[in-house]
């Protein structure tokens, strides 16, 4: 059985051949020195990229992996740990990343070395130029000497949809993690994990936003223009077709404080869209408009409002009756709350996240507290819908991705 093997650049390789490799490699531990500095030179390089300017998501990336963000991650991880513990690497970690979000897959690689753990990371086949970009990024940074034993610790690949070689690398595999949705997850867990294996799975979800309405309404222009900013990351990064992109946007207040500060921001937004030349292609205007009309049959629908070609905003009188299917490509749902704890008894498990604007903390935690787990796994400031963070979907990343062995002395 053979893939493309594309970190580090070799081709095709054998499957058995780079799965031998790779359990021969140099073990590693967690917050090794020459990771560490491997990881600063990518952001450093990425921070300084000409093409990482013209695509945001990248530069979050870099930010992700600077110097200070590093260094603050082992401090908590060692913090996390008791005198008793020792904490290793878990052994091989087996990564399928989505296809639609071009990043993902450097974050899921990134905390994985981090650990210190060999990693097998599958790429699409139809991957994007973003993802070509920083493979070869990558591929130059651990031809280094320095980075030798980093190198012999990944593998990057790419094949079709082959059960036997998912069913071979498993097989290997400690932690199979695996992004993409509901269908790819069962699709994956077909394949059998090692007795000691274990799944981390990042199924369908869905997000939200949370707008207090007299907070947005204090805005002077150059706060709104910020606010702006922030929303069109959230919203426009991915064409909303990352699990974490806001598709509806809750409005707290009364009613008369909405209806006097909804069209001043949405125009604002689609302002910026239309400045960063964002305009979604023909394919995914169509499916928006048939969605649209779709839901103005079957749910709450009770207006519409087009802020050029690339915002659509979809006002429903009540939650109840929304339906979670969503079509992307700039559509947002809009409703009116007078508090944020009513979400309450609308979210269920598959929802993820809650980007907000205008609340105080204890008001965030009021509601976390209220959910009591059924719902919401962040609720981080708007601007912040897409930056994947050691904790994702409930899950401490870090925590989830070392051994720590219990020595008694």
């Amino acid at each position: 059985m053979k893939v493309v093997c594309r970190v580090p650049a070799r081709g095709e390789v054998d499957v058995a051949t780079l799965l031998d490799d790779l359990a021969a490699a140099p073990p590693g531990q967690p917050y090794a020195d020459d990771v560490v500095e491997l990881c600063q030179q990518f952001a450093t390089r990425l921070m300084a990229d000409p093409v990482a300017r013209v695509h945001p998501e990248l530069m979050t990336l870099g930010f992700f992996m600077r110097k200070a963000e590093l260094a603050r991650g082992k401090r908590e991880l060692e913090a996390a740990a008791r005198h008793d513990v020792v904490q290793v690497p878990a052994g091989l970690v087996f990564h399928v990343p989505p296809a639609n979000v071009d990043t993902i897959f450097m974050y899921s690689w990134l905390l994985s070395v981090l650990a210190g753990n060999a990693n097998v990371v599958r790429l699409s086949s139809r991957s994007a130029p973003v993802v070509d970009h920083l493979c070869g990024l990558l591929d130059e940074l651990l031809a280094r000497p320095r980075h030798a034993d980093a190198r012999a610790r990944v593998a990057m690949i790419q094949y079709g949809h082959d059960d036997a070689i998912t069913a071979a690398i498993s097989a290997r595999a400690a932690i199979r993690v695996l992004w993409g949705g509901d269908a790819t997850v069962a699709t994956l867990r077909r394949a059998p994990l090692p007795p000691h294996g274990r799944d981390l799975t990042f199924a369908d979800r869905w997000s939200l936003m949370a707008l207090a309405a007299p907070a947005v309404a204090a805005l002077d222009d150059a706060g709104l223009a910020a606010l702006s900013e922030q929303l069109f990351n959230d919203i426009f990064w991915f064409d909303q077709a990352a699990c974490s992109s806001p598709r509806l946007c809750l409005w707290i207040g009364a009613p008369a404080e909405v209806a006097a500060v909804r069209d001043r921001l949405w125009a604002a937004v689609a302002a910026v869209a239309a400045a960063r030349g964002h305009r979604p292609e023909v394919a995914l205007r169509m499916a928006r408009e048939l969605f649209v009309h779709q839901a103005a049959l079957d749910g709450p629908v009770v207006g519409r409002t087009d802020y050029g070609p690339g915002l659509t905003v979809v006002r429903v009188d009540r939650l109840d009756g929304l339906a979670r299917a969503h079509p992307g490509g700039g559509l947002l749902f809009e409703a009116v709350a007078p508090s944020l704890v009513s979400l309450d008894r609308w979210v269920t498990r598959r929802d993820q996240t809650l980007t907000h604007f205008g609340f105080a903390r204890h008001q965030l935690i009021e509601l976390a507290q209220r959910l009591a787990g059924r719902g919401l796994d962040r609720l981080v400031p708007v601007g912040q819908a897409l930056h994947l963070a050691r904790f994702w979907d409930g899950y401490d990343l870090l925590a989830q991705l070392v051994r720590n062995v219990h020595v008694v002395g």
